[in-house]
């Protein structure tokens, strides 16, 4: 046994060299138990000043957008609906992780938020202790556990959203968009296809969706009479030139400030399985979503939202899944690439005419002219029905996509 593990540590220095091995030896020998004696001790200190004080540390994963967004905005809903206790809450949001930092002076009108790399360096244990933080995970997170995300909105619906764009920001943003030919009495849609250039993980590949497959309904909406304006980061595919199309990602006017200025002005979102797509939400203003994945995950925050899923093909039985499999097993809560490979299975993008037919039904339902009939509403219960506490979407008041679960009826089966 001795032979064998030595062997082991000695073929794994080889591989990744000595200095790799070192680090790691140093790191669990001296920086763990450094770090847990350390949390002990601002523990110690802490917490009787939290108890004073009644301060909650929100462990929200700030370097993630779209958790930013949502778990703040159900933290302070939660508190507005009289769901929680009342608390003092402090933020850490060190600037060199958070996701968008002119998103936090949004959030800086309800919550405290501190932002020094080191200050929230020496407080980190407080917003990871169970007696010292509020957890916010729950709320868009679960993976087999109930998410309480879709609950809270539910109830939060016919109230104002929480953030509202600033008058500076309102103006400053329509001022740029003018200098790239945008009239100021015009509309516009802002359109997100994630990639993996920006946070490039292979377990989350899955998720990503190609532009190009949007591209017809970026042209039903240029014919509607809207602008388009591609949002997201610099490393993704350009997209090709057309008429009231602005690629905005490759433009030098992209900045923190204006990414929350157009996601939180434009008349709607059109995005994908990302969390860009919540920022809209907190700002009031819906979003249709595509190549939604995992199936859990397929309906927005917004109760006038439209979400589609991709489907899931079976390599081994040449077919795709139902949704009622995947729910009903866990599928339907796959959260990384890697249990789609070893099941089988493989994760299939939406067809450029269904991402067309629910950006469509989007424009009617904003301009008031959707139509559904019982056999729609018989669908989207049926589709809804299919889900239990562990689904994230569970409880949504979103849709899926009209003319999609008309198409994959047979899927509800």
């Amino acid at each position: 046994m001795a032979i064998d593990f030595t062997y082991a540590i000695l073929k794994k220095m080889r591989a990744r060299g000595f200095l790799w091995f070192s680090r790691r030896v140093l790191y669990k020998i001296v920086v763990i138990p450094f770090y847990f004696m350390y949390s002990a001790l601002v523990f110690t200190l802490g917490y009787p000043v939290c108890r004073l004080f009644n301060l909650k540390f929100l462990n929200v994963t700030v370097r993630a957008i779209g958790h930013l967004c949502i778990d703040v905005d159900c933290y302070l809903k939660e508190g507005i609906l009289g769901l929680r206790p009342d608390y003092n809450t402090i933020l850490l949001a060190s600037t060199k992780n958070v996701a968008n930092a002119h998103l936090l002076n949004y959030w800086g009108r309800y919550l405290k938020i501190i932002r020094s790399p080191f200050i929230c360096a020496l407080l980190r244990p407080l917003s990871e202790n169970r007696h010292t933080r509020y957890h916010v995970y729950r709320y868009s997170s679960g993976i087999d556990i109930k998410a309480d995300a879709h609950a809270i909105q539910g109830k939060y619906i016919g109230e104002p959203p929480l953030l509202t764009v600033t008058k500076d920001d309102h103006e400053r943003g329509w001022a740029l968009l003018q200098e790239v030919g945008v009239s100021r009495d015009a509309w516009f849609v802002c359109v997100h296809a994630r990639e993996d250039g920006h946070a490039p993980d292979e377990s989350q590949v899955y998720r990503n969706s190609d532009i190009r497959d949007y591209i017809p309904a970026i042209r039903s909406i240029v014919d509607r009479g809207g602008w388009v304006i591609r949002v997201g980061d610099p490393t993704m595919r350009p997209l090709p030139e057309m008429e009231h199309v602005i690629d905005y990602v490759h433009l030098p006017i992209r900045s923190d400030w204006m990414d929350i200025f157009l996601a939180a002005s434009c008349r709607f979102f059109f995005g994908c399985a990302s969390g860009l797509c919540c920022v809209p939400h907190v700002f009031g203003k819906p979003s249709v979503t595509v190549n939604n994945a995992p199936l859990s995950c397929v309906l927005p925050f917004g109760p006038n939202d439209i979400g589609i899923p991709k489907l899931v093909w079976s390599t081994r039985e040449a077919r795709y899944l139902s949704f009622r499999e995947m729910f009903s097993t866990p599928v339907g809560n796959y959260r990384y690439g890697e249990a789609f490979h070893r099941a089988g299975l493989r994760v299939v993008d939406n067809m450029p005419e269904d991402i067309k037919e629910a950006v469509t039904e989007m424009l009617d339902r904003v301009e008031g002219k959707a139509v559904y009939t019982e056999y729609d509403e018989e669908l989207q219960k049926r589709f809804k029905s299919l889900m239990n506490s562990t689904h994230t979407s569970y409880g949504a008041s979103s849709r899926i996509g009209r003319d999609f679960i008309r198409k994959y009826s047979s899927f509800l089966d």
